[in-house]
């Protein structure tokens, strides 16, 4: 009923197949073209990762990849994702497919554990993969924010007493006009934040010039990335040190619909009102820009959905990390 093989994107039409099948099965999720080929370019040599496509009566359905997380400490473990055209998602010989083919690829690497995610209101996936042994692991629920009507007089003064207590925010653009080391200051906060952040397996750290080739993403969008800097720390020069960030990214597939990428302060400088500074800082950037709405995530026990909540973010359908031991 179902044919599965590898697929190696090489060409233009290569690539819009794939975005295709994604958009199509989430299409409030849209990507593009220049986002999948920016992360193929950039997958470390020495870490798995194989796309697949899946055909039906000589159709196209899904696209998916099996790989190993190079995000995470986590010998053994693989994880796998797919997307299908809308009403395959229902037929549960189509998972079991998939599930089958991506064991029978990776069996000779004596695999561990296998993960994989999907939206909670994808009842067909999630009860197939309760049914087969994987575990719930962690949830994240999906937040979004209308900013046609945000009401800024709600935070008065939250900006001010960052401001009085000598933490300057500014963006990334600017900073990187003045600060030299700008890019490796960053890449040292992002690890401390990082470890802070729930997330079912341990962190590795990304090599630096792993990380560097990141800002060649398309969306990067550096006067939409704030920066909380602490002018009285000036361990590494007299630019400050960077206590905290909150990022913003584009995507042309939905310009009006802002992504945060991340928002994140360091321990030593929590508690004092500086990510509610941040998002406010974001928020009045995203309205300037033409923003109707701000989309993010965040581990449901991440005490940052709790000011996402307060900023009146509200939520929809969550995603959910599975593990299954093999």
């Amino acid at each position: 009923m179902y044919s599965i093989r590898k697929y190696n994107p090489a060409t233009e039409a290569d690539y819009d197949l794939l975005v295709d099948i994604h958009n199509a099965a989430w299409p409030d999720e849209l990507s593009t073209k220049a986002s999948w080929q920016f992360h193929d370019s950039r997958w470390p040599e020495d870490k798995l990762r194989q796309r697949f496509v899946v055909e039906s009566d000589g159709v196209t359905i899904t696209e998916g990849a099996y790989m190993e997380p190079f995000w995470a400490n986590a010998p053994g473990k693989f994880v796998y994702g797919y997307s299908s055209l809308p009403g395959y998602d229902e037929q549960v010989a189509l998972h079991q497919a998939i599930y089958d083919y991506v064991s029978e690829q990776i069996a000779e690497r004596q695999p561990k554990i296998l993960g994989t995610d999907t939206r909670e209101d994808r009842k067909y996936r999630v009860d197939w993969l309760t049914s087969q042994g994987f575990v719930s692991k962690m949830r994240y629920p999906v937040s979004d924010l209308n900013l046609t009507d945000f009401d800024f007089s709600r935070f008065n003064g939250a900006q001010e007493r960052v401001a009085a207590a000598g933490v300057k925010i500014v963006p990334l653009a600017q900073v990187r006009d003045s600060d030299p080391r700008w890019m490796e200051k960053l890449y040292e906060m992002f690890w401390e934040i990082e470890q802070d952040i729930p997330q079912v397996d341990p962190p590795a750290k990304e090599p630096y010039e792993e990380y560097v080739k990141g800002y060649e993403n398309p969306n990067f969008w550096p006067e939409g990335w704030f920066m909380a800097i602490d002018p009285s720390l000036d361990v590494n020069g007299p630019s400050g040190e960077y206590v905290g960030v909150s990022m913003l990214a584009k995507n042309p597939a939905m310009p009006q619909r802002i992504q945060t990428w991340l928002t994140g302060v360091l321990r030593s400088h929590r508690r004092k009102g500086i990510a509610l500074a941040l998002k406010l800082r974001a928020i009045e950037f995203a309205i300037a820009n033409g923003g109707t709405a701000i989309r993010t995530d965040n581990e449901e026990n991440n005490p940052m959905l709790g000011i996402n909540k307060v900023l009146g973010f509200e939520e929809i359908p969550a995603w959910v990390d599975f593990d299954k031991e093999l």
